[in-house]
């Protein structure tokens, strides 16, 4: 019979090898009280690691650096947010870093959300969730984060290089999906996306 642990490590295995996760993520395996008792054995036998306040990963190791990989910050933030029911969306330096346009890595990283405006610590890190308007979070998931890598990158910066690594990125059907959200973004982002979504197209 499996017990409540060995249904959190199935459903752990079904996501990304750097997913990160609260209690709420398993709330259909079994009741708090099972959860509770099976996060604090878990925990304690080294499973997965307590990243913040109810926030938890599983522990990766690289070899080749010979150390515990810390966690992954976009995933901290996507498990704050299911666990409150927040929609959010990254913005500035960390946008454009999770679409490779830089190699920045702020150590305070901000998100527009539709929940209270607050800051949360995970070890040396600080995620930062700003309130914003519904319309700022209209986009879908891809086409929000563009806005906000472009946005961040600003209209003189955007080179032919990036337009050409942007418009390679994509498939058809992101590409579809950004040309649709490209109306809530400002007038010369609109252009952009157009321009990177029909490249090469005669």
């Amino acid at each position: 019979m499996s017990t409540t642990a060995d249904k959190i490590f199935e459903e752990i295995g079904k996501h990304e090898e750097d997913w990160c996760f609260s209690q709420k993520d398993f709330m259909g395996l079994a009741g708090r009280d099972a959860l509770d008792k099976a996060f604090s054995r878990l925990t304690a036998g080294g499973s997965i690691r307590r990243i913040g306040r109810g926030v938890y990963d599983v522990p990766r190791h690289s070899d080749l650096l010979n150390t515990t990989l810390s966690p992954n910050t976009n995933q901290i933030a996507k498990a704050v947010a299911r666990k409150f029911g927040w929609r959010i969306l990254p913005t500035g330096a960390h946008a454009a870093n999770l679409l490779n346009l830089s190699t920045q890595v702020p150590m305070k990283t901000l998100f527009l959300s539709d929940g209270p405006t607050k800051s949360m610590s995970f070890g040396s890190r600080t995620i930062s969730f700003k309130h914003t308007a519904p319309k700022k979070l209209a986009a879908g998931e891809l086409g929000g984060l563009v806005i906000q890598a472009l946005t961040y990158l600003g209209k003189d910066q955007l080179t032919e290089e990036i337009r050409t690594q942007l418009a390679g990125r994509f498939t058809g059907a992101q590409k579809r999906e950004l040309l649709a959200d490209a109306g809530y973004a400002p007038d010369w982002i609109h252009e952009e996306i157009q321009s990177i979504c029909t490249e090469g197209e005669g």
